[in-house]
């Protein structure tokens, strides 16, 4: 097809709204591209832990990981 352009996957507006989205949350995103029709995106654990963090109301708590969990440590005193 002369005139049509392929556009990478990684530029797609719907690829860049998920992106957009994601770091709206608070997450820290990277994208990495695999050619031109593919792309894995990288999301940080510590990012999803702080964004769990922040949906905890309860004052004394911590959350961390251990593999091959997500913990969530609440006390009282």
């Amino acid at each position: 097809m002369v005139g049509v352009a392929i556009m990478k996957l990684r530029y797609d507006s719907r690829v860049e709204k998920a992106l957009d989205n994601l770091r709206a949350m608070g997450l820290n995103v990277n994208i990495l591209p695999e050619g031109d029709n593919e792309a894995y995106i990288f999301i940080t654990l510590e990012s999803v832990l702080k964004l769990i963090h922040r949906r905890i109301p309860y004052p004394q708590s911590k959350v961390y990981y251990e593999q091959p969990f997500i913990v969530v440590y609440v006390w009282r005193g």
